[in-house]
C-alpha cells in the first residue's frame, strides 16, 4: 500500500484528520498529501519519522502556553536582578514548584542518565546559599537545564494540559510509561503498528469501525483510550450484539485519533473545533480561527468563527452570494475542569446563517467597533438589539453604529415585508427625525426642547409603551406652528403596526439624535 485515504466522518475523527494534516504541514511534508473533496490522500512515506514530527508540531503549536516557556523566559530577568532578594525569591519559588511537580519529576527520571545536573540537588543548594550572585547562578543553571531538555519538559506540560484532555491510558499517558521516553512510547503505540499494517495488509473478517478497512484482531485497537467516546471492551461487552465486540480501529485510524489535540484549537485546557463535512479544504478553512499571537477567549474564538463566515460573504460578489446555499455549522467545544471535561455541541442553524449572509455588509461596517461581538451574540441567541441601541443613543459617541444595527434587526424579522422594504421604512423615519433637527437649527429654536422630546420618546420605547410614544409625538408636532407632522410610509407603519414600533421608533430617535448642523455630516 503506497498511499492511504482519510475520509471525513464524525467530528472527532475529522479533528484528528485536521491534526494529522497539521503535523505533516509543520514538518513541511505538504507534497506527500493531496486533498480531494472530502478526502485527504496520503503517501505512505509521510509516516517516516512521524513520532518526531508529532512532538515538534505539539511544541511549535503550544510551547508558549506551557509553564516551561514561562520559566525559561525568566532567564534574562534573573540575570538583570540587582540585589532584589524578594523578586529573586519569587522566581525561585515559581521554579521550585514546577520542578517538584509530578510531571517534571517523571521527566527528569526519563533523562537522568544523560543529564549532567542533578536539579534537585541544585534546589537544595539554592535554599542554603546566602550569597546573592551565587544564588542567581544556581537558578540560571536550572533554567538552562530546562532549556537544554526542552522537548521532554515542554512536552510534559503539553501532555497534561492539551493531550490528556482528549485521550488517556495509552502510550506516554499509560501510568507504567510516564517515566519512559515520550517519543519512543508514541512510536511504539501508534507509528510502528501503522508502518507494519501499511507494509503487510492482511485480509480479515474484522473491519475498522471508522474507515471500513480490513484488520486482524491482533492489529486492531479498541477505543477506550478516547475520553467520553470510547468503550472499554474488556470490561463491558454487554453493549454489543451477542457480546461480540465490533468497535475496532485499524492502525491508520488509531494514529489519526492521537492527533485530535492538534485538530481542536486550544485555549488553556479548553478547545474548539468547527466540523464541516463538505470537503477537507472547507474543514481546514473553517478552523483557521485566528493568529495564535492574538489573545482570545473560548467564546471569542466562537465569535471569530462566525466572523470568518461573515467576512467570506462580504468578499464574494453579489451574484455568487445570492447562489450561496448556507448549511448548518456544527461547533464543538471541549470544556470543563481537568477532572470533569465534556463536549458541548452548538449548531449554528441554516436559517441563522442565511440571516448572517444577508447582513454581511452591515456586520462588515461594525467589525472594528467595540459592540460587534455584542450585536453578533444578540443575533445568535435570538435577543433583540433594542437595549444596545437604546444605550448607544444615550451615549452618543457611537451613534453612527445604530443604523446598521437596526438594519440587522430588520433583516432578522420574520415574515411580512421584504428586507429591502424594511430598510426603506427605516430610512424614511430617520429622514423624518433629521428634518425636525434641521428645522430647529434653521429656526434657531431652543435645542433643549428637542433633547427633552428625544428623551421622552426613548423612555417610551424602552418600556415598549406605544400610546405614550404617540402621545409625545403628536403633542410635540402640534406645538410647532409651521412644521407639519410627517406622514411618510415609515411613520404610518410605526403608528399602525406593533411589530414595527420599536424598530421604527428607534430609527426616528436616531434621526433626531445624529449631531447634524444643517446637513448630514455624520451620515455613514
Amino acid at each position: 500500500m503506497e498511499e492511504f485515504t482519510l475520509r471525513l466522518n464524525n467530528f472527532l475523527f475529522n479533528s484528528g484528520i485536521l491534526g494529522f494534516y497539521r503535523v505533516l504541514y509543520n514538518a513541511e511534508k505538504q507534497n506527500l498529501m493531496e486533498a480531494k473533496g472530502n478526502c485527504l490522500i496520503v503517501k505512505k512515506s509521510a509516516i517516516d519519522n512521524f513520532e518526531e514530527d508529532y512532538i515538534n508540531a505539539m511544541i511549535d503549536t503550544y510551547e508558549e502556553d506551557t509553564k516551561w516557556y514561562t520559566i525559561v523566559s525568566l532567564k534574562e530577568t534573573v540575570r538583570q536582578i540587582d540585589q532584589d532578594s524578594k523578586q529573586l525569591e519569587g522566581i525561585y519559588t515559581q521554579i521550585k514548584k514546577a520542578v517538584e511537580s509530578a510531571s517534571y519529576k517523571s521527566a527528569y527520571e526519563s533523562i537522568q542518565k544523560n543529564s549532567e545536573e542533578d536539579i534537585y540537588e541544585i534546589l537544595k543548594q539554592i535554599k542554603a546559599e546566602t550569597n546573592f550572585e551565587a544564588k542567581k547562578k544556581l537558578i540560571i543553571k536550572i533554567i538552562e537545564h530546562l532549556e537544554k531538555n526542552k522537548k521532554v519538559y515542554c512536552m510534559k506540560d503539553i501532555i497534561y494540559t492539551k493531550i490528556n484532555c482528549f485521550w488517556e491510558n495509552v502510550s506516554f499517558l499509560n501510568r507504567s510509561a510516564n517515566k519512559k521516553d515520550i517519543k519512543e512510547e508514541y512510536k511504539k503505540t501508534f507509528v510502528s503498528p501503522l508502518k507494519a499494517y501499511l507494509n503487510q495488509p492482511k485480509k480479515s473478517d474484522y473491519r475498522c469501525i471508522e474507515c471500513g478497512n480490513e484488520v486482524s484482531k491482533s492489529e486492531a485497537s479498541g477505543m477506550s483510550w478516547l475520553k467520553d467516546v470510547g468503550v472499554d471492551m474488556n470490561r463491558k461487552k454487554s453493549g454489543f450484539w451477542n457480546f461480540n465486540e465490533d468497535m475496532f480501529l485499524c492502525p491508520i485510524c488509531n494514529l489519526i485519533y492521537s492527533c485530535v489535540p492538534l485538530g481542536f484549537y486550544m485555549i488553556g485546557s479548553n478547545g474548539i473545533f468547527i466540523n464541516n463535512n463538505d470537503s477537507f479544504i472547507a474543514l481546514k478553512r473553517d478552523n483557521q480561527i485566528y493568529n495564535r499571537d492574538e489573545k482570545i477567549s473560548l467564546e471569542g474564538a466562537y465569535h471569530k468563527t462566525i466572523y470568518n463566515y461573515i467576512n467570506r460573504m462580504s468578499q464574494i460578489g453579489n451574484e455568487k452570494k445570492a447562489k450561496f446555499e448556507p448549511k448548518n455549522i456544527q461547533v464543538i467545544k471541549r470544556i470543563g475542569s481537568k477532572d470533569n471535561q465534556y463536549y458541548e455541541f452548538n449548531i449554528l442553524s441554516k436559517d441563522k446563517l442565511e440571516i448572517l449572509k444577508k447582513a454581511s455588509n452591515q456586520f462588515e461596517y461594525l467589525v472594528n467597533s467595540n459592540i460587534y461581538q455584542e450585536v453578533l451574540t444578540n443575533l445568535i441567541y435570538n435577543q433583540k438589539q433594542y437595549n444596545l441601541v437604546d444605550r448607544l443613543l444615550k451615549q452618543k459617541y457611537e451613534i453612527n453604529y445604530v443604523k446598521p444595527i437596526l438594519n440587522i434587526e430588520a433583516i432578522n424579522m420574520e415574515g411580512g415585508r421584504k428586507m429591502e422594504d424594511r430598510k426603506k421604512l427605516i430610512d424614511d423615519v430617520i429622514k423624518a427625525g433629521e428634518s425636525l433637527q434641521k428645522y430647529f437649527f434653521v429656526k434657531k429654536e431652543n435645542n433643549n426642547k428637542l433633547k427633552a422630546y428625544e428623551y421622552r420618546l426613548q423612555n417610551a420605547l424602552k418600556a415598549n409603551k406605544v400610546e405614550e410614544f404617540l402621545k409625545q409625538f403628536t403633542m410635540f408636532y402640534g406645538s410647532l406652528n409651521d412644521f407639519p407632522m410627517p406622514n411618510g410610509e415609515g411613520i404610518l407603519k410605526l403608528i399602525e403596526d406593533p411589530d414595527y414600533f420599536r424598530l421604527l421608533g428607534y430609527s426616528y430617535v436616531y434621526g433626531l439624535g445624529k449631531r447634524i448642523e444643517g446637513g448630514n455630516k455624520n451620515e455613514e
